[in-house]
């Protein structure tokens, strides 16, 4: 009896240890899969950033400003982009010598670096970290090839390139945590640490980083050789004194790893529960089926965490992905809109130019031949009153031309040349006023010149509506000069005209009324009213959405106002709004400071 009990309790305690074993090893694999997940997720994060950072890069360099390969033209267009998008600190273009202009460093030959043979070759990439000879501090370039044209088979004229501060990736790196004493490290494809809580580890400023496949502790050395490989997973190593679980995986958008270094106790402490009750049931074979359906609960519980934690995960990172996508389809449009207003300006400015040089010599003249007319007319007159009997040809010729009409009229049409070349001129003037190539920079401007430019340019449609012409109404206030941006405040009254001009079309008796007044010290208020048919209010809430828009097909891409409002708000820390009645009318109001503030203008 003995011996049965002892055996069937030998048999109970060997079965329940080994099934102790395969739960432990199950929630283990478990807890260990989380854990790699959050170097999954940081590794996600870093994609996604070196992702969006490539497209950038290949959006600028498709603009017709890169590729025109011309540094005067080029850097004041790059400088507002580094001012726009945070992550980048200077941007540089490369013939395809290898000489290079870059934002605030002097021209150098980069014909050298491993990223513009890339580059050349007709790749987009991510490099290594290095020592920017522009500014001497830690940095990672991405760089993409300039084409002249859109086809992708074509060779490169050029490349063009972002300097990214190397602490930009510690600051993704080290956000990747998993409990106290945890951190998270990153190499490049020769084992160089990227990003590492010990500053030794990183690459200084003569001195290239240390790399860890050379490391002393075999195990670090071994893992660094695992993450070179392009290897991952997850491992119980021996490091720095302590056991701890390492989990690496390679990136794929750079020839980088990422590690996270985790404290065994931090990733075990669930399990501490399930060591103490297998200890306790060792000698209690009666309590086996119920420490057996704790552990079952407890496996449960880890599995429900494991996949509620999973599908958070996969919904933020859907939304993120919406979100960037968005942002990168906003800014291609506001490019492509940046560009065709740059070619618009240049066209007007060119055809102004081509026509104010002839017409200012027919104005230097018609002085001239006015002076000299009236000069052949008092000697004409002169020849009259002394040569009493002229000969009879010249009295049939002075009949036939109507010498007196002719002396009569002949100052008029002078007078109306004059009138008519000094209207030309006015619109010259206004062509150049409006395009504002010159005017790149905030300088205190007129803007009831920027007004009545824009006015101008739209003349031919407030006289051609399908009933009457548009009657516009200026009730202009005394204003000072404003400290802004002339041609990007011209499109927004452009735009604000526009949709005006397109909501009167079918109107009788349509009207704009333009006033402008100082709303207080420090700023002016320009106030665009015409009397179409109003907007609803739901139409009113989405007015300044990108890619928003009432108009037909074909008629409109909905960025007018999504840019009229980033030109107000962002660029000039102003107010833009607008209200609308239906059947009444619409209001748009711009408000704008007088001086910007340097500070907020960057």
């Amino acid at each position: 009896m003995r011996l049965l009990i002892g055996g069937t309790t030998l048999i109970v305690s060997l079965g329940a240890y080994y099934s102790y074993q395969v739960v432990r090893n199950a929630m283990l694999e478990s807890l260990k899969k989380n854990a790699f997940l959050e170097v999954q997720q940081g590794g996600d994060d870093i994609e996604h950033w070196l992702a969006a950072l490539k497209v950038y890069v290949e959006t600028l360099a498709n603009t017709a400003t890169v590729k025109s390969m011309n540094w005067a033209i080029a850097e004041p267009y790059l400088k507002t982009e580094v001012l726009r998008f945070n992550d980048v600190y200077a941007l540089a273009i490369a013939q395809s010598d290898g000489w290079r202009n870059v934002i605030g460093g002097s021209p150098a030959n980069i014909s050298d670096r491993p990223y513009f043979q890339k580059a050349l070759a007709g790749h987009t990439n991510v490099s290594d970290p290095l020592i920017s000879r522009a500014t001497k501090i830690p940095t990672i370039v991405i760089a993409a090839p300039i084409r002249q044209t859109f086809d992708t088979t074509s060779s490169p004229i050029g490349e063009i390139h972002t300097l990214v501060r190397l602490d930009r990736i510690a600051q993704v790196v080290n956000s990747i945590k998993y409990g106290d004493n945890s951190y998270a490290f990153a190499i490049n494809s020769t084992g160089e640490a990227i990003a590492h809580p010990n500053p030794a580890m990183l690459l200084a400023l003569r001195n290239s980083a240390p790399k860890m496949v050379e490391s002393s502790d075999r195990n670090l050395a071994a893992i660094a050789q695992r993450m070179i490989n392009r290897q991952q997973g997850i491992e119980l190593l021996f490091l720095d004194g302590t056991w701890k679980y390492v989990a690496y995986l390679p990136l794929t958008e750079a020839d980088w790893s990422v590690a996270l270094v985790i404290p065994r106790e931090n990733l075990e402490s669930p399990l501490q529960a399930l060591d103490l009750i297998a200890v306790a049931i060792a000698g209690l074979a009666a309590a086996m089926i119920a420490v057996l359906w704790q552990v079952q609960a407890i496996e449960q519980g880890q599995l429900k965490k494991s996949n509620e934690l999973l599908e958070q995960r996969v919904s933020e990172r859907t939304a993120k992905l919406s979100t960037t996508l968005d942002q990168l389809q906003q800014s291609q449009l506001r490019l492509i809109q940046s560009e065709k207003m740059s070619a618009l300006g240049s066209l007007v400015a060119g055809v102004a130019h081509e026509i104010n040089n002839p017409v200012n010599f027919i104005f230097g003249n018609i002085t001239h031949a006015h002076e000299y007319t009236q000069d052949l007319l008092k000697l004409l007159q002169l020849y009259q009153k002394h040569s009493l009997n002229p000969h009879s040809e010249i009295r049939e010729q002075a009949a036939a031309i109507d010498m007196e009409f002719l002396t009569e009229d002949l100052p008029k049409v002078f007078d109306s040349m004059r009138m008519g070349v000094d209207r030309i001129r006015e619109i010259v003037l206004s062509l150049r006023n409006f395009s504002r190539l010159d005017q790149a920079e905030v300088k205190p401007v007129d803007i009831h010149e920027g007004i009545n430019s824009t006015l101008l340019i739209l003349q031919h449609r407030f006289k051609a509506t399908a009933h009457t012409e548009v009657q516009s109404i200026k009730k202009y206030g005394d204003l000072p000069l404003v400290e802004c941006y002339p041609g990007q405040l011209n499109q927004v009254f452009m735009n604000i005209l526009s949709n005006a001009l397109d909501a009167l079309e079918d109107q009788s008796d349509a009207a704009i009324q333009i006033t402008t007044q100082q709303s207080n010290a420090d700023h002016v208020r320009i106030c665009i009213t015409d009397n179409g048919m109003g907007m609803s209010q739901e139409v009113q809430q989405r007015i300044f959405d990108p890619f928003f828009t009432t108009k037909p097909v074909g008629k409109g891409t909905g960025m007018g106002m999504s840019i009229s409002y980033q030109i107000v708000v962002e660029k000039h820390q102003g107010l833009i709004w607008c209200d609308s009645t239906i059947g009444r009318g619409t209001t748009f109001w711009v408000e704008i400071p007088v001086k910007r503030d340097s500070e907020t203008a960057r």
